[in-house]
C-alpha cells in the first residue's frame, strides 16, 4: 500500500515534532534547569576567584590604590550582571511543565528584576569614584532585595524538585 504524499508530509511532521519536543516531563525541565543554574554558579565562582586575586594583586600602599579596587569591583559587578543576563536567557528558554509553571514563573520574574536592578544602576557604577560611593552603591543594590527574591524563588523550585524525588541540585544559595 502506498500513502499519498500528503500524508507521508503529516507523518513526518509528527516525527519531527515528537523528536524536538522532548516529553516535557519534571525529570528533563528539573535537568533542563540545574545546567542553567549550574552555569550560574560555575560563573559567579569564577568571578569570585577573580576578584579574589585582583585584591591580591593591588598594592595597597600605592596612591592609585582606591582607584584599582573600585575599578576591580566596577568589573566584578558588571560581569555579575552579565552572568545574570545568561540566566534570564537561559530561564526563559525552558518551558516548564504544568505542574512547575508558577514556580518557574516565579524565579523567571525575580531573576529579571536582579537584572533590571543591575541595569538600572549601570551609570551610577561608571561613576563611582571613591569608596564611600562604592559602599553607597552595594548598599543601594542590595536594599532592593531582588537578590534574596530570586534566592527564595530557586529554593521553591529545589523544594518541588525534593518533594518529587528528583535529582537535582539547583545551587540555591
Amino acid at each position: 500500500m502506498r500513502l499519498p504524499a500528503r500524508s507521508l508530509r503529516a507523518f513526518a511532521f509528527v516525527l519531527l515534532l515528537a523528536a524536538c519536543a522532548g516529553d516535557g516531563s519534571t525529570d528533563e525541565y528539573f535537568a533542563q534547569l540545574e545546567t542553567v543554574t549550574g552555569t550560574l554558579d560555575a560563573e559567579l565562582d569564577d568571578l569570585e576567584g577573580t576578584f579574589n586575586a585582583g585584591i591580591l594583586d593591588i598594592n595597597f600602599e600605592s596612591a592609585d590604590a582606591e582607584r584599582a579596587l573600585i575599578a576591580l569591583f566596577q568589573t566584578s559587578l558588571t560581569e555579575t550582571a552579565e552572568s545574570f543576563t545568561r540566566l534570564v536567557d537561559g530561564l526563559r528558554d525552558i518551558d516548564p511543565p504544568p505542574g512547575v509553571a508558577d514556580p518557574h514563573a516565579d524565579a523567571l520574574q525575580a531573576g529579571e528584576q536582579v537584572l533590571a536592578d543591575y541595569r538600572a544602576r549601570q551609570d551610577q557604577l561608571a561613576s563611582l569614584d571613591t569608596l564611600a560611593d562604592l559602599d553607597d552603591y552595594a548598599t543601594a543594590l542590595s536594599a532592593g532585595g531582588s537578590r534574596l527574591r530570586f534566592t527564595e524563588a530557586c529554593r521553591e523550585l529545589q523544594t518541588v524538585a525534593d518533594q518529587d524525588n528528583i535529582d537535582a541540585d539547583l545551587g540555591c544559595s
